[in-house]
């Protein structure tokens, strides 16, 4: 039997689209539009926040003493976090200091993950393991980009796949004390877009899933030995509703037939969303905005 060669669909190739991903298809409709098809990849890339960027260090601080067996304190003032530190432009006063905050609490943040990853036993870890996947009536193909993959020893196959999930406190501005960072614990059952998220990777490699959450204060770790959702009839589950979400989306796609006004009308703004800065606008340039609402006049 010849194989199966995949293609991308035309909905997606007449927007200029190759590839979709678990973040693209879970967000929302009208946001989706505005960073694929109204922003371009440099100005998606420079929207940020404290959260995010936050995030990305607990990442990389992990990922390196993880994969270099180097000590915390060694990651921490290596060039490579100093530098993310120092490049932060925050959004507002606000935003400065939740980053300040994350910062300064980095070390009990990446410790709380590095103990749950021992949890697990001694692996040989690697990192950002790209992988894409194919899951007809999808009409693309999923691009991922693994946190962590480990083996029992260099010379075995891998075993477990996991993502690193970081929970930050609130910032708020008192009368008496300043500003103040609230300590916040982890959940007693993952996210469920971050069930979602596994699933697909354990679709694309086959191997054992596990989800790390982890803030300055606490610490969570699943794993199919002691999380229901990570069982692989809830994985299967979580995968198709993810689906789903996808297809949804090429739906609109189909119906504007590579037409960016039409399938603006079909990804309406929430009006109320942008004028309060809510978070998927904060950080967003009037002019960026102004350019996604000239398809509506």
């Amino acid at each position: 039997m010849a194989n199966h060669i995949n293609v991308i669909g035309d909905s997606y190739t007449k927007f200029g689209l190759k590839h979709t991903s678990k973040s693209t298809a879970c967000l929302p409709h009208t946001i989706r539009f505005f960073k694929k098809h109204i922003l371009t990849p440099k100005e998606n890339s420079e929207i940020s926040n404290a959260s995010f960027i936050g995030g990305t260090l607990i990442h990389m601080i992990v990922q390196e003493s993880l994969t270099k067996k180097l000590s915390l304190d060694d990651v921490i003032k290596s060039e490579l976090i100093q530098t993310k530190i120092d490049n932060y432009e925050p959004n507002d006063e606000k935003d400065k200091k939740k980053f300040e905050f994350i910062v300064k609490a980095a070390p009990e943040t990446a410790q709380n993950h590095l103990d749950n990853i021992d949890d697990l036993g001694q692996y040989e870890w690697s990192d950002e393991q790209e992988q894409v996947l194919w899951t007809p009536p999808v009409n693309t193909y999923w691009l991922m980009y693994i946190d962590l993959i480990g083996k029992l020893a260099k010379d075995k196959d891998p075993e477990v796949l996991g993502d690193l999930k970081n929970k930050f406190g609130t910032v708020t501005l008192t009368k008496t004390k300043g500003w103040t960072y609230t300590n916040v614990k982890c959940p007693d059952r993952p996210f469920y877009s971050d069930v979602q998220q596994v699933s697909l990777y354990q679709k694309a490699t086959g191997l054992k899933p596990f989800l790390s959450y982890a803030s300055n204060c606490d610490r969570k770790l699943f794993t199919q030995d002691n999380c229901e959702d990570l069982k692989q009839e809830n994985l299967d589950k979580a995968l198709k509703e993810l689906m789903i979400y996808e297809i949804a989306w090429e739906k609109k796609l189909e119906l504007a037939d590579g037409d960016l006004d039409t399938l603006a009308w079909l990804c309406c703004p929430d009006f109320s969303d942008i004028k309060k800065k809510s978070f998927w606008w904060t950080g967003v340039a009037q002019e960026q905005i102004n350019r996604l609402l000239k398809h509506y006049e």
